[in-house]
């Protein structure tokens, strides 16, 4: 709808008023139907045809508020049914200083910058670090790569949708390890906590473990995971959900903690013997193992972790320990919707204001200790 109410609206209104303009016209940024997800409840609240106008830094402050008070004079009160002017509380300010003018219908203007800024938490005048990865959800990266470009005059939106097409391959190795790592917290617990009459909560430990092997799944399928309210969607979109998510099913319908565990045993060799497929480097043959003769199974997660890890090539990449991106350790909507104060948190567990050499010595002492605690947690599980 909105690339129609580009085409058969704002077009024709920007090339009659504005011929010689140059600028990038999408739908990107927030909103279900940017992911391809929404539905007719979708539109009870800030729903309606809407498009982003994208201008050179230099045109901006000449051509903005022209631009905007063209379309305030001749847009349509609807379109294909729908009201072009409706609230919406993630509108840009009516203030064209910052770069970015909105008003009450669907059009807003920015510039790259302004809009990066607005929705990334910063600019990208260079390549991304690592550390700019990690503090990312996946789902603030899908805010820029998923929904649709009708028209890009200078490239430079698809030039930075293709820079954030995905993850590097030592990150996106990382964070395959670190979920395995996430895997290998709780390998035990599933059993544990059910042979002590606790059945509910190995209920809630293997379904946590059910979240973290489909987001493993995404991870293998190099596809961004979006938040939670689509998580599961997305992942039935992925080629391997039809015969993942039935093993899934088995683990959260299990009546007792042998048949939990049965089923996540599967659920693991599944997404490991998946890796070996894919080619994924590192990837090595699923084992199940146990701990100390205890009466629990589970597929040796720490083994995969490390074969993955060990695939790295980024030296200070491959020390860091295994809690991952910020959509891997932290589970605050609020925290990761924000990306300032993911990037906080991600910065504080990388020691963000050390020196590359003080970095490097640190990430090498954490390898360390993340040794000691590996060994503390196969000792208490």
């Amino acid at each position: 709808m909105s690339q129609r109410f580009y085409e058969n609206l704002v077009e024709p209104i920007l090339k009659e008023h504005f011929p010689d303009l140059s600028y990038t016209a999408c739908r990107i940024g927030l909103g279900s139907e940017v992911l391809g997800y929404d539905t007719e409840i979708s539109a009870d609240h800030d729903y309606g045809p809407c498009l982003q106008v994208i201008l050179a830094e230099e045109r901006f402050p000449a051509a903005a508020v022209q631009i905007m008070d063209v379309l305030d004079s001749v847009l349509p009160a609807t379109f294909e049914g729908w009201a072009v002017h409706y609230p919406t509380n993630v509108r840009p300010p009516r203030d064209s200083e910052e770069g970015m003018l909105g008003s009450d219908h669907g059009v807003e203007v920015y510039t790259i910058a302004a809009w990066c800024d607005r929705f990334l938490g910063r600019v990208f005048p260079t390549e991304l670090t690592a550390r700019d990865w990690l503090s990312y959800s996946e789902q603030t990266l899908l805010t820029v790569t998923a929904g649709a470009v009708f028209r890009d005059d200078a490239g430079e939106l698809n030039a930075l949708r293709a820079r954030l097409a995905y993850f590097p391959r030592d990150i996106w190795l990382y964070k395959l390890a670190a979920q395995w790592g996430r895997i290998a917290e709780e390998r035990a617990y599933v059993g544990r906590a059910g042979d002590v009459g606790d059945e509910l909560g190995s209920r809630v430990i293997a379904t946590r473990m059910v979240g973290n092997i489909m987001r493993l799944a995404m991870l293998i399928e190099r596809r961004y995971a979006p938040y939670p309210k689509w998580f599961g969607t997305a992942f039935s979109r992925l080629a391997c959900a039809s015969d993942l998510a039935p093993l899934l099913e088995q683990v959260l319908a299990a009546r007792t903690w042998r048949e939990r565990e049965s089923a996540l045993v599967e659920a693991c060799r599944f997404v490991a013997e998946l890796q070996i497929s894919r080619g994924i480097p590192g990837a090595i043959a699923p084992v199940i193992g146990s701990l100390k003769d205890r009466p629990y199974r589970f597929i040796d997660s720490v083994k995969i972790f490390d074969a993955i890890r060990a695939a790295i090539k980024d030296e200070d990449l491959r020390l860091l320990p295994e809690f991952g991106g910020a959509d891997q350790f932290l589970s605050s909507n609020f925290v990761l919707a924000v990306p300032t104060y993911a990037s906080a948190a991600t910065g504080a567990l990388l020691g963000s204001g050390l020196t590359n050499q003080s970095q490097k010595m640190t990430a090498a002492a954490m390898h360390m200790l993340e040794k000691k605690v590996w060994a503390q947690r196969s000792y208490r599980v």
